[in-house]
């Protein structure tokens, strides 16, 4: 039997509800958002661990992605994107027809992930890194969400074996054809507008609901990192060990200093210097801390 909840929170009446019943923190999901490849099944971990439903069996693949999304961001995104150019935008920038179908198509994914939500389970969200583009349909859908934005250096990912977004949406946001596949330049194009795009509407419209997180920081820093994100979560801090307990560093850090050919690295730093340097990274490595915010113009 399908629970109250689940047809419930994603309507406006229902988180209502749920605030008056005492249960407001049911109509607070958190998402976890990146450009693949970027940390998000390690976020991921630190939630479960800590006691954050986020989705189990058949509902989650191999590395935690919430499927039950897949088909709606395949529907979705590009044509968004093609509308917009842009991940920075307002709801009511889209035609109506799109906007309308984008929401009401949220709102039925939402109650398919919603139908395996434990009943002890007040925390809960979902790991997707695509959620990134659709940031602005979610929030409509659940205006107290919470955005975990995870961020890794983009000479790093434009050498990743994970280029999925790149060649799923790349023409799609930049509004120009690519040249391949695994082109680490375009790559990082793709991932230098995404992450800016994602960052300035998050900045903006989810004040003290929005945490972004570079993978580097995560696995150096781990009980520093660990610690932001369960007060970010207002979870349990004596959660901190069992929730951090799995968080490595990985083999593929900093891959690109010994993958990107030198003429390559060049234009790549050169085209995206800026945006490198807004999430802390620098030519020859990282600061040691991420600014606070991005700055409006680069």
């Amino acid at each position: 039997m399908t629970r109250p909840s689940t047809i419930l929170l994603p309507t406006g009446f229902g988180q209502t509800l749920a605030g008056v019943l005492g249960r407001g923190v049911m109509a607070e999901p958190v998402v976890i958002c990146a450009t693949g490849g970027s940390g998000t099944r390690a976020m991921r971990v630190i939630l479960e661990r800590a006691g954050v439903f986020m989705g189990a069996g058949d509902a989650v693949n191999n590395v935690g992605d919430a499927m039950p999304f897949e088909p709606y961001l395949d529907e979705f995104i590009n044509a968004v994107m093609e509308e917009t150019r842009s991940l920075d935008y307002r709801l009511d920038s889209l035609p109506a027809g799109l906007r309308d179908r984008a929401v009401d198509g949220f709102r039925a994914c939402a109650r398919r992930w919603l139908e395996g939500r434990p009943r002890p389970a007040a925390r809960w969200g979902w790991k997707n890194p695509r959620a990134m583009y659709m940031l602005p349909v979610i929030h409509a859908v659940f205006p107290k969400v919470r955005v975990i934005h995870m961020v890794r250096d983009g000479r790093d990912m434009a050498v990743s074996t994970n280029q999925w977004q790149f060649i799923k949406h790349y023409e799609a946001v930049l509004d120009r054809e690519r040249a391949g596949d695994d082109d680490p330049i375009e790559s990082c194009r793709l991932w230098s507008k995404a992450n800016l795009d994602a960052a300035r509407w998050a900045e903006r419209a989810l004040p003290g609901r929005y945490l972004r997180v570079r993978l580097e920081d995560l696995v150096q820093r781990p009980h520093d990192i660990g610690r932001e994100v369960l007060a970010f979560m207002d979870l349990d801090q004596g959660l901190l060990d069992h929730a951090i307990a799995e968080i490595a560093e990985p083999p593929s850090l900093f891959r690109w200093r010994r993958i990107i050919p030198a003429d390559a690295l060049e234009v790549l730093q050169e085209e995206n210097h800026g945006t490198l340097e807004a999430f802390g990274y620098l030519a020859d490595g990282m600061s040691d801390r991420a600014p606070a915010r991005i700055p409006s113009q680069l």
